[in-house]
């Protein structure tokens, strides 16, 4: 919509400083219209720029996870594969049923840039049951005006994705 009201402001920037006679109400008239025309501008850039009118959303979830080991082995295993500093790719079962591990938090080579936002990583905690967490922090429209002004098209303004696997201390990590 900010696009929309620029060239609105534009036409009427222009309208009133070529078509109106009246000198006063002409400068009147086309500086308030250069000065909003301005100042709409300026928004546009500082929400481009520096997200104004937006504020950062984080969310967390938690669900279990299962050992990757096969059903018959007593001790819960979890694969970590590190890929680059602060990620690994990590092994595990998503349901107790499942007969096999899955990998999960490969890059997706077709959407690198979101890949690039998304970091998994591990750690031993004292708990009983495998737990992956998850914390997604977005930015968002602060208000339904700034929505309704700024949003342009549909897009989910990820900031970055974090996953820890949390597994039990007599779990057995196995790292590469």
């Amino acid at each position: 919509m900010i696009l929309w009201i620029i060239v609105i402001l534009m036409v009427l920037t222009i309208v009133s400083l070529l078509l109106i006679k009246n000198k006063g109400l002409r400068y009147g008239l086309g500086g308030l219209f250069a000065i909003l025309l301005i100042a709409s501008v300026a928004a546009l850039s500082a929400n481009m720029s520096n997200h104004f009118g937006m504020e950062k959303v984080t969310q967390t979830k938690t669900k279990a996870i299962y050992s990757a080991a096969p059903a018959n082995v007593p001790v819960g295993m979890l694969m970590a594969k590190k890929i680059e500093q602060h990620h690994y790719v990590l092994v595990y079962k998503d349901a107790a049923t499942d007969k096999k591990a899955t990998a999960h938090f490969a890059p997706d080579k077709d959407d690198m840039l979101n890949s690039l936002k998304k970091t998994a990583s591990f750690k031993k905690v004292d708990i009983k049951q495998a737990q992956l967490t998850t914390r997604t922090t977005k930015w968002q429209y602060s208000s339904d005006f700034t929505k309704w002004l700024f949003k342009m098209k549909e897009d989910n303004h990820l900031v970055h994705v974090k996953y820890t696997a949390k597994v039990p201390l007599n779990w057995q990590v196995i790292a590469k």
